[in-house]
């Protein structure tokens, strides 16, 4: 099976100077815990709700002037839509994170796969446990 056929399509992106304020929003209407960042068609990060709170809020930065930009991750993890989605998890694993963008072959974001995802669709459900064992252990440093 492909992340093609897994995905979420058409991910709502948020833009670098959007503010905190409207991103929280965005994510609160859309009942999402993260949004792309995009700047014309590339991927510039990913801002996260925890991103929000442990990069915004509890550095002081005021939600409705700070902008997605002062908070984000950069450092963007992907995969290709005709990835298989066994790889792709494997993937996730080794980079310890529950998300990754889905891109096109321009390097253009198309959507947006989870680790739910692709729980839900993997033949070996004690893989998908193994995934998640490795993403929940302590990463090592925290990208910014």
């Amino acid at each position: 099976m492909k992340i093609r056929d897994v995905m979420t399509p058409d991910a709502v992106a948020a833009h670098p100077e959007t503010t905190l304020m409207a991103a929280a929003e965005m994510m609160r209407l859309l009942n999402v815990g993260s949004l792309p960042v995009v700047e014309g068609e590339r991927i510039v990060g990913i801002l996260t709700d925890r991103d929000i709170v442990v990069r915004g809020l509890a550095l002081g930065f005021n939600p409705r002037t700070a902008s997605v930009a002062d908070v984000m991750t950069r450092n963007v993890q992907t995969c290709s839509v005709d990835e298989d989605v066994e790889d792709v998890a494997h993937q996730m694993r080794e980079l310890q994170v529950r998300r990754l963008l889905v891109v096109d072959e321009r390097e253009r974001l198309i959507g947006i796969v989870s680790l739910g995802d692709l729980a839900m669709e993997m033949e070996d459900q004690r893989l998908a446990g193994r995934v998640l064992e490795g993403i929940s252990e302590p990463s090592t440093s925290m990208t910014h």
